[in-house]
């Protein structure tokens, strides 16, 4: 969808229209609600990894603590039922970050090469925001690999705390920090060689462990990348540039180590047990219950006591990032920037914490495919509530679209969810799409979650979302619901465009 700068203006006219008659004509209030002029607001994106949604205290958590979340969420949308379009971090973020969905980008697990398998003339979404004139800065990781990405990242004007394409040429960093020197600990470099066995098994054992990091939270990479963006703030509101800076937290990724600091903001013993224990006779991935889980837990399952300790540590890392992002959100407003920046905080994907006995990602249940999602857009009238509509990180480049007038390309997989924003109780998608691989996909609506693998011990499975929201029944040879099987597989196999609100298109 290449348009004219006349035609952007004409479609943000006629979208602040749309949003403001929405679905509810006779609610008066929603006929008068419409978004701002968001055309020349800068965006922030602040991106952290593996993050379960089931953890922000405003997300109804009663023992992580997140206040700068929390207190962000009284100003800006919180989406209660945001999916992702992919089990792992490089199929998310190439869906995300190009608007396709992992079937269309031929991205679908983290050793497929993103640059090498997109559609060709493909853009990302830095490229788009470049394009517009918008002056970008990425501060760590943002694509999954470097490798992944060499064209795409030559459209950032500043990387920081991240790898450089070959040829990119920008200015030094904005600031330095000492190294970091942990006494006592010997030092575990890794192996030369990413595909011999030796480097597996040593990200294998820095990736399988939890506690105390020994760190103080001022020497955390996180922390630092938190610091920086505050450096690149000050500067961008000094230029007066229109700005996109995205900021990432490596936490609550594996291992789930943290300050002790915030370690201390929790009893392990008070952890309540997860729900749905594992159970390997009915187990979608039972492989995990008798082998191991990728990233922790990688070869056995823990111990009751473990199983609690490893929850209180991922909380810990939660609670960390909280601080960075609230440290990030306090010097927007200082620079003054705040009541003209979007900002979007987001996970790349969920996360399993011990529930069916399982942990991180990659799998096509709900504790993978639901994320945390802020958004807040000074001025929009939803900010404050949460929106329990369907929206998808597929959606965001055509969002983005809308508000800044990117130029949207026309094969986008996802729609704009401004409307959202305005009147975030309108009726709108009524399923959301994951995919594992070509053959085991799920679609999800507000009732049923359906599945079909292309091997393992099930080749489908059915949810009941209303009765068994941790998905703990498959009833997909139940004959009570044949009728709903039937349907939801017919939904799958229609596809995104099938789900789409009453009267929008692509």
């Amino acid at each position: 969808m290449n348009r004219t700068p006349i035609q952007r203006s004409i479609i943000a006219l006629a979208l602040a229209a749309a949003c403001s008659l929405a679905v509810f004509p006779g609610d008066a209030r929603a006929a008068a609600a419409k978004l701002p002029d968001t055309s020349k607001m800068n965006v922030l994106f602040i991106i952290a990894e593996d993050w379960s949604a089931q953890t922000p205290g405003c997300y109804g958590n009663p023992i992580c603590k997140t206040p700068n979340l929390d207190r962000f969420c009284d100003a800006a949308v919180r989406f209660d039922s945001a999916y992702v379009q992919a089990v792992a971090c490089n199929p998310s973020r190439t869906s995300f970050l190009t608007g396709l969905r992992p079937l269309t980008s031929r991205v679908w697990n983290n050793g497929h090469e993103m640059d090498a398998r997109l559609p060709a003339g493909t853009l990302t979404l830095p490229e788009l925001l470049k394009k517009k004139g918008f002056t970008t800065a990425v501060v760590g990781k943002f694509f999954h690999q470097i490798e992944y990405a060499e064209k795409q990242l030559m459209a950032f004007d500043r990387i920081e705390s991240y790898g450089k394409p070959p040829g990119w040429k920008g200015p030094e960093p904005i600031l330095t920090f000492p190294p970091v020197t942990r006494t006592g600990v010997k030092r575990d470099p890794a192996p030369k060689d990413k595909k011999s066995k030796a480097y597996a098994e040593w990200r294998r054992r820095n990736s399988d462990r939890y506690g105390d990091s020994g760190l103080e939270p001022e020497e955390e990479g996180d922390y630092r990348n938190a610091q920086i963006a505050c450096a690149l703030l000050r500067e961008f509101a000094k230029s007066g540039q229109q700005f996109f800076l995205s900021v990432h937290q490596s936490k609550p990724h594996t291992p789930l180590v943290a300050p002790k600091k915030f370690l201390d903001l929790y009893d392990s013993a008070k952890i309540p047990d997860p729900p749905a224990p594992p159970d390997l006779k009915t187990s979608l991935y039972p492989r995990r219950l008798t082998v191991g889980n990728p990233d922790i837990f990688t070869n056995r399952q823990p111990s009751p006591k473990e199983v609690k300790e490893a929850i209180a540590a991922y909380y810990a890392c939660v609670s960390a990032i909280d601080a960075n992002i609230g440290m990030i959100l306090d010097e927007l407003q200082k620079q003054g920037l705040a009541d003209n920046t979007i900002v979007f905080i987001m996970g790349d994907h969920g996360f399993h914490l011990g529930d069916h006995g399982f942990w991180s990602k990659y799998s096509m249940l709900e504790a993978t495919r639901r994320a945390p999602l802020w958004v807040r857009v000074p001025g929009a009238p939803a900010n404050g509530k949460v929106c329990r509509q369907f929206v998808e990180f597929v959606d965001f480049i055509p969002t983005l679209g809308d508000l800044v007038g990117i130029e949207v390309p026309a094969n986008v997989e996802g729609i704009s969810f401004a409307p959202l924003l305005v009147n975030p109780d309108q009726p709108w998608k009524k399923a959301v799409f994951l995919v594992e691989n070509e053959t085991n996909q799920v679609v999800r609506t507000k009732k049923y979650s359906y599945m079909t693998f292309g091997n393992g011990p099930f080749s489908e499975a059915l949810f009941d979302l209303e009765k068994d929201p941790w998905e703990t029944v498959n009833l997909a040879s139940d004959p009570a619901y044949a009728k709903a099987k039937q349907e939801m597989a017919e939904l799958l196999k229609a596809g995104w465009k099938a789900a789409l609100p009453e009267g929008r298109s692509q």
